[in-house]
């Protein structure tokens, strides 16, 4: 079986995986033939993509982690908010990938718009039971944590959809009703003496970050239990690698690179690692580029396989990407515009990051090479201002209309990074945020950082996917990860 978009799916192919719609009902069974009024009515219920079996995929077997029924049973348990059905799902899911000897994370979900809310919860109920395998939890733990997942969103459904889809920027009366959903959810369950406290915390927490940064109350990891930590960074993957309104989803790679990116600020280095054993970098049965033009599927990508697989070429051959004669050849990126950033996604993603205009960043370094970096890095969807020194920065504000954002480094001489930063809020009354982005990362920084109210910090080396999505979260009030 294979991947393919469904402007790439043609009459007569045959799905390999049944259909459901947002009240997990069978849309199309496994083995049927598409029709061009079936993808004509994919396409208007929001799907992207459908897996088919034909010669060309042979061999390719990829296994849901869940059975499609079970799947169902969850969407239905949160969408009717039934919090005892919930619990029963959750003991469900925690048996069945339990009971599996290889965990397979391939399999891309297929749903629609309508029905977000529900699919990402249970695939955060998934992706957590995982990683609590993975961290050795025990089996009543697995089965709280899982029902934490599939409680942790509830609020959402209390928030106006006009809010949860829009595609343009939130304004910050809806950025702080769409960040309200934690506390609405815990609110629902806060009562329930069937529910344990630790599963009530990670559902009012599963937004804070082990920096403090996070929301609703701000707490740090110091202060945040396993349970949440694992949820968090359940959730974000699942937001990341999601298609929505208003951001095209990121590719498993992409997402892997922002989970490693913040790690130590938003998420466990440890719970992060455990994920990252799981998670396939090139899901099997998806289509890629290759360096020399050509496009292949991948064919394995099991153990060390998961950078370097093998694919089959749309020839029909075998490519092992691991073999001396091959390592000159690399994969560029999916040839799905869904999975990657192509060309005409950068372009939807720049007229999403800059709506109506191209926003003005400042940024500060001491170090040349920082401030090329920097620049080489955001140019292209930025206007950039380069200065050596808080000094710079300051006269500049003398002297010029304000910036949209301001990245400063920390460790600089004469005028540090957070002096300065204080000088630029004086200035300018607090109207522009600013961004750290520095080698250090020690806790008396990080309260620096939190007690000017910086709208957040970057450790170097940093993985340009997080810097990307923390200055488009600061300037456009519009997160990856919601």
């Amino acid at each position: 079986m294979r991947y393919v978009s469904l402007k790439d799916a043609e009459p007569g192919m045959s799905l390999a995986y049944d259909l459901f719609d947002s009240y997990g009902r069978t849309l199309i069974s496994s083995n049927a033939r598409l029709t061009t009024a079936y993808i004509s009515k994919l396409e208007k219920l929001g799907f992207d993509g459908v897996y088919i079996q034909d010669e060309l995929s042979q061999g390719i077997e990829i296994e849901a982690v869940i059975t499609p029924e079970l799947r169902a049973e969850g969407l239905a348990s949160v969408r009717t908010q039934n919090i005892d059905k919930c619990q029963d799902v959750a003991k469900d899911i925690v048996e069945q990938i339990a009971s599996k000897g290889k965990l397979s994370l391939d399999l891309t979900d297929l749903r629609t718009f309508d029905d977000y809310t529900y699919a990402h919860s249970v695939n955060v109920a998934v992706y957590s039971c995982v990683i609590g395998l993975g961290l050795k939890l025990e089996a009543d733990d697995l089965k709280n944590l899982v029902m934490a997942s599939l409680l942790h969103d509830f609020g959402k459904m209390s928030i106006a959809a006009e809010i949860i889809n829009k595609p343009e920027r939130l304004s910050a009366e809806e950025f702080s009703i769409m960040k309200s959903h934690a506390e609405r959810s815990y609110e629902m369950i806060k009562n329930r003496v069937g529910i344990s406290a630790q599963i009530k915390q990670a559902v009012l927490y599963h937004h804070e970050n082990e920096d403090g940064s996070g929301y609703p109350h701000g707490v740090d990891g110091s202060e945040l239990s396993l349970y949440t930590k694992i949820l968090h960074v359940a959730d974000v993957y699942d937001a990341l690698t999601s298609k929505r309104p208003y951001k095209r989803p990121y590719s498993p790679y992409e997402a892997s690179e922002y989970l490693m990116g913040a790690c130590d600020i938003m998420f466990d280095k440890r719970v992060v690692e455990a994920f990252l054993r799981y998670v396939p970098l090139f899901p099997m049965g998806t289509t890629v580029l290759l360096s020399d033009g050509r496009e292949a599927i991948i064919y394995d990508n099991t153990g060390n396989r998961n950078l370097r697989p093998i694919l089959k070429t749309m020839d029909g051959r075998i490519l092992d990407l691991e073999s001396s004669e091959n390592l000159n050849i690399t994969i560029i990126t999916s040839t799905d515009e869904t999975d990657a950033v192509t060309e005409n996604a950068e372009k939807t993603r720049k007229q999403m990051v800059n709506p109506g205009k191209k926003f003005h960043i400042v940024a500060v370094d001491d170090m040349k090479s920082n401030l090329v970096q920097l620049d080489e890095d955001l140019k292209h969807i930025y206007d950039m201002t380069l200065l050596k020194s808080g000094v710079q920065a300051l006269l500049y504000l003398k002297k010029n209309p304000y910036p949209d954002l301001f990245i400063i480094d920390i460790d600089m001489p004469e005028m540090n990074g957070i002096e300065t930063a204080k000088k630029i809020q004086e200035m300018t009354k607090h109207q522009i945020p600013i961004l750290f982005v520095t080698a250090l990362c020690d806790r008396d920084t990080v309260m620096q950082c939190r007690e000017v109210n910086a709208a957040g910090y970057i450790v170097r080396p940093y993985k340009l996917v997080f810097l990307k999505s923390e200055i488009k979260r600061i300037i456009t009030g519009q997160s990856d990860i919601d």
